[in-house]
């Protein structure tokens, strides 16, 4: 059996993609808070995912205990813009 782990670090991609002239935010878009759980940042916490094998629960709102189930996905990075997008959406974002 295998396990992937993920660590809390801003996204690569986000920084190589920052276009000359762009300074791209340092803040991480995640951070690991428990084993199989994660909070999702965007200018505060937004929301949480948990990481149910084979799948990646993702929750929109703040604190874990008020937050929505909103989608399941089979991909990390694809789990962390769910939440963001949905919480801007729903105007969790502030």
């Amino acid at each position: 059996m295998t396990a992937k782990i993920h660590a809390a670090h801003v996204r690569e991609s986000e920084v190589d993609q920052a276009s000359p002239g762009t300074v791209a935010s340092a803040e991480p878009s995640y951070e690991r808070v428990d084993l199989d759980r994660y909070v999702v940042l965007h200018d505060g916490p937004v929301g949480y995912i948990e990481h149910v094998h084979p799948v990646f629960v993702c929750y929109v709102g703040h604190p874990y205990p008020k937050a929505d189930e909103v989608a399941q996905v089979h991909d990390f990075h694809e789990a962390i813009q769910t939440v963001r997008d949905r919480a801007v959406v729903s105007g969790s974002a502030q």
